[in-house]
């Protein structure tokens, strides 16, 4: 199989540490978008999409394209573009080579759009490919807890609906490496409350939690493939708290950890990253390139 590297943008993402460590873990090499020659062969996957990509490419829009492109989005529809439909819309003009004004583009920004919500996917027209874990990411740990909740996601105003019928004592705090291993490490159960009303899931939140075996308990998803009621809880947006403290004071603690390793199971073996990333690589690329 053709060479995979994975691209990482000249400015540093936080929220995208753990993407490029999953990289790192299932062996891939990782560079620099600026460092990326489209002459040379090989399949190259970036995330997220920004200027520096876009402007890179441009300034190499007449060297023969020997690279096959994929940005791999993992950013929720609102976020990124407003709305489901426009989010289809921006993925395609990446693709066929269309500015916002419809007028050919210098170049082709990528080849392919991965999408790791397989309804989303299904309603953009675009590639679903699973965002699996890693075992090496998080660390499975049976010892005592400290925090009743942990969610490692941004508060904001939705969010907060939720989190303000927990205990504030009980809810882990939200912090990146390396404190947040131990943090993950000492929480009971993992909540996901989605950023926006879109029923689409968060994929890399899901591949760190599966890491640690943490049960989950998330907002409703229309589609949750690859997760199940035997690998995931879930609850609607207004019933969230209450399922949470229910889970938690429930006397039977033992099937909420059993639910998080055959998640931990499902995510760092049968989807393991790496795994996914090849498979669809084959499929869709071979040995064309």
């Amino acid at each position: 199989m053709t060479e995979i590297v994975f691209l990482r943008s000249v400015h540093v993402y936080d929220s995208y540490t753990d993407f490029f460590r999953l990289a790192e873990l299932a062996g891939f090499p990782i560079m620099r978008v600026d460092e990326l020659d489209v002459s040379k062969p090989g399949v190259y996957i970036t995330a997220p999409m920004n200027g520096d990509f876009r402007e890179h490419l441009r300034s190499q829009a007449k060297r023969p394209r020997r690279a096959h492109l994929i940005l791999w989005n993992i950013e929720r529809p609102f976020g990124s573009a407003g709305s489901v439909g426009k989010y289809a819309e921006s993925n395609r003009r990446l693709m066929y080579g269309l500015e916002e004004d419809r007028s050919p583009a210098p170049c082709r920004y990528v080849d392919e759009v991965w999408v790791s919500d397989r309804r989303l996917a299904d309603e953009a027209s675009l590639r679903y490919v699973t965002l699996g874990s890693h075992p090496k990411l998080g660390r499975v740990f049976g010892g005592s807890k400290k925090w009743n909740y942990v969610h490692m996601s941004y508060m904001n105003p939705r969010r907060q609906t939720v989190f303000k019928h927990l205990p504030k004592s009980e809810i882990a705090p939200n912090c990146w490496p390396p404190r947040r291993d131990k943090v993950l490490m000492q929480s009971r159960l993992a909540i996901n409350v989605h950023q926006d009303d879109h029923p689409f899931m968060e994929p890399l939140r899901f591949a760190l939690f599966a890491a640690y075996g943490l049960p989950i308990l998330s907002e409703t998803l229309v589609d949750a493939f690859p997760y199940g009621p035997d690998t995931m809880a879930f609850a609607e947006f207004d019933n969230l708290a209450d399922r949470a403290k229910e889970i938690v004071m429930e006397d039977d603690w033992a099937k909420w950890r059993e639910m998080g390793m055959r998640c931990h199971k499902l995510m760092t073996e049968d989807f393991e990253f790496g795994k996914m990333v090849r498979a669809a690589v084959e499929q869709s690329v071979g040995e064309w390139r």
